[in-house]
């Protein structure tokens, strides 16, 4: 990711939107990132993918509720393979 502290922001302002067109460019105060700069289409996307309700987890790292879900539906799955 390239860097631009803001007085370059001011200063080439076409040249700062130019790179943020093509990959997200950070925006520094002091030398320390404060803020990023992107095309909306990759803010939308990147954006789009943090709503995406589907989730995945090791077996240790699982919430409570959903492991509880999983143990049930495996202990059946086990039931019907045994009977049937």
């Amino acid at each position: 990711m390239k860097h631009f502290n803001f007085s370059a922001l001011i200063r080439n302002t076409a040249a700062v939107k130019h790179e943020a067109a093509r990959a997200p460019v950070a925006i520094t105060e002091r030398n320390t990132p404060r803020f990023v700069l992107m095309a909306i289409e990759d803010f939308e996307t990147l954006t789009a993918r943090a709503q995406d309700p589907r989730q995945a987890y090791k077996l240790r790292d699982m919430p409570a509720e959903d492991a509880e879900m999983f143990l049930a539906a495996l202990d059946r799955q086990i039931l019907d393979e045994d009977i049937g």
